[in-house]
This record gives structure tokens, C-alpha cells and sequence, in this order.
């Protein structure tokens, strides 16, 4: 959806000014860094959702939080995140998360 938007966005550039122009150019480099933007927001976004749920998982599977050195051992192996960086993206640290996960899960 943001992308249509964007390439539309670009479309009327290109009519307006036309393909060889120094404005479509600048408008190309700025839609650019939209994307950008909106690609590395939703990757993080996708790391953070699949790392959230494979803690959850292991938290139901141990039937204890783990400590963030235990965490970060098994996050290397499989490819999740950190503890450091899922407690930052969730704002509260790691073993709130951790916590905040095994208020739910009783």
C-alpha cells in the first residue's frame, strides 16, 4: 500500500517534470530513502516478532525466564535477537519482558 503510494508519488514526478529532470531525480532519491525507511522499520519489526515468539516458547517449554547470557547463547544458534536488543525494542528490558510473558502464560 505505501509502496503504490510511493511509486505514484514518483509517476507524477516524472509527468510534471519529466524523466531526465534534476526535480525527478531529487524526488526518485527522497522516495528512496522512504522505502528505505519502511524496510529496515519492518525488518526489525519481523526480527523482533519471530525472536518474541521463540521466547515465549522456550519460556513455556524450560518453565523459567532465562537469564540474558542463557538467552543470547540460544538467540546466536538460531538467529534471534538478543536480550539487549529485545529489551530495548520493548522499552522495559529483558527480564520485564521475560516477566510480562509469564504473567500471560498463567
Amino acid at each position: 500500500m505505501v509502496k503504490a503510494g510511493l511509486k505514484e508519488k514518483l509517476k507524477d514526478a516524472i509527468k510534471q517534470y519529466g524523466i531526465e529532470s534534476l526535480e525527478a531525480y531529487h524526488i526518485s532519491l527522497m522516495l528512496s530513502i522512504e522505502i528505505d525507511k519502511i524496510y529496515h522499520k519492518n525488518t526489525i519489526q519481523s526480527y523482533y516478532n519471530d525472536s518474541f515468539e521463540a521466547l515465549i516458547k522456550y519460556i513455556q517449554i524450560n518453565d523459567i525466564n532465562p537469564s540474558e547470557v542463557r538467552w543470547n547463547h540460544y538467540a546466536i544458534k538460531k538467529g534471534y535477537l538478543s536480550s539487549q536488543t529485545m529489551g530495548y525494542i520493548y522499552g522495559q528490558g529483558f527480564n520485564k519482558l521475560c516477566k510480562e510473558i509469564r504473567k500471560k502464560l498463567k
